[in-house]
């Protein structure tokens, strides 16, 4: 229908989907992050770290996915200004929905920092002028979207 392909990946082996690999670390930042502060009710707030997840600005993509998907920036959610209410359940919620929107951003900064090491300990900037000899290193690869000429 949507004209999608499901590929399957193995565990341990982060060559065949990098997208799903970058995407599980982060998730699983913000996992260790709700276990620690909240551990009996962390799935009730698993949306909200999927909301903050699509509106944290990606360097790959220049955007936040959610700009990408829906082509304008998210509206925030107006939380200070609810806060003054009379329904104690729904200050309550309110409050903690506050506190855990704040640690999500936080462990998602530090989550962004942390992978932005990990790559510059093994990037190293080179310059090369036209002419220079260089040394490439080629895997094999077998590609299976163009057809085999039988020849």
């Amino acid at each position: 229908m949507s004209d999608t392909q499901l590929n399957m990946s193995s565990s341990y082996h982060p060559q065949t989907d990098g997208q799903t690999e970058r995407l599980n670390q982060c998730l699983e930042a913000f996992m260790r992050c709700f276990v620690h502060s909240c551990p009996r009710r962390w799935s009730q707030w698993l949306p909200l770290a999927e909301y903050w997840y699509n509106i944290a600005y990606h360097s790959t993509l220049k955007k936040t996915p959610f700009e990408v998907l829906y082509g304008h920036p998210p509206r925030h959610f107006g939380i200070s200004n609810f806060i003054v209410c009379s329904a104690p359940d729904l200050k309550v919620w309110l409050y903690e929905r506050e506190v855990l929107s704040q640690a999500i951003k936080m462990q998602l900064l530090r989550a962004q920092h942390k992978m932005k090491a990990q790559v510059d300990k093994k990037r190293s900037e080179r310059e090369f002028a036209v002419g220079d000899m260089v040394y490439l290193k080629l895997q094999p690869f077998v590609q299976s979207s163009v057809a085999h000429r039988g020849y």
